[in-house]
């Protein structure tokens, strides 16, 4: 009973969001999937979410497909030198027990090739495939241009909004200046 009370408490606690949307299969759990809004005219926009596994469960990310865009990438961002760097990821290896949270300015899904701007407010269907838990179908809520989280999670403890350094920047803007 105390574990169920403070597993309630905890989850009061956490940012209510709008389009949160949990799958879970053979013990892989993608989690509150968002992207950001692009500028109209953009072809390139990114996904985040959060994939967890369960303790006994290890597997392996081997693609993602959507139908918003003609091609999906899973990527890595670095500094190196000062420099933004990213570079392509073909699989990325889940261990038992843990929480890989793809995010800005870290891991993240690449849609290439938008057929339509993502708008703040809309949701784009993806679905993950896994080595061993199969395809999971998500569907991300978009969040403006300048968010650093799912809608609802955009303000820090006191209450304001997170900023960083590339706010406003367009996503075809912050990747144009970095190498891949």
């Amino acid at each position: 009973m105390r574990t169920k009370f403070l597993l309630l408490s905890l989850m009061a606690l956490l940012p209510a969001t709008a389009f949160a949307q949990d799958a879970t299969s053979k013990g892989v759990t993608v989690a509150n999937a968002w992207a950001r809004a692009t500028p109209g005219g953009a072809t390139v926009g990114a996904v985040f979410l959060e994939i967890r596994t369960d303790k006994a469960t290890s597997d392996r990310l081997t693609g993602i497909a959507s139908p918003a865009a003609g091609r999906t990438e899973i990527h890595s961002s670095s500094m190196e030198g000062g420099v933004m760097k990213m570079r392509r990821l073909e699989t990325i290896d889940l261990k038992p027990g843990t929480a890989l949270v793809l995010k800005p300015m870290g891991d993240h899904i690449m849609l290439f090739d938008l057929k339509q701007p993502l708008k703040d407010g809309d949701t784009v269907d993806l679905t993950l495939n896994f080595e061993k838990a199969g395809a999971i179908a998500v569907k991300a809520g978009v969040a403006g241009i300048a968010a650093m989280g799912p809608k609802g999670a955009q303000t820090n403890s006191q209450g304001k909004k997170d900023s960083m350094s590339h706010e406003g920047m367009s996503h075809d803007q912050m990747h144009g200046d970095m190498h891949h």
